[in-house]
């Protein structure tokens, strides 16, 4: 993800994985966007539409904005 500064409220798709292990794309929306000027990628929360967080941690180079 770089230097990208993504806002809450962004629709956001980013590669997850199932009980299985396989990989499949899920959609989210930015809860939170932690940017520290000392880590490159940062850290964030996104949620699915009932609120619920389906992803929290670093901010990895998977996460793209939805078009």
């Amino acid at each position: 993800m770089g230097k990208r500064k993504l806002k809450a409220g962004d629709r956001v798709i980013f590669e997850s994985h199932d009980e299985h292990c396989l990989p499949f794309q899920q959609v989210g929306i930015v809860k939170r966007y932690i940017y520290p000027h000392f880590h490159p990628d940062g850290y964030i929360e996104i949620v699915d539409k009932a609120g619920d967080t389906i992803l929290y941690g670093e901010a990895g180079k998977g996460i793209q904005k939805a078009k």
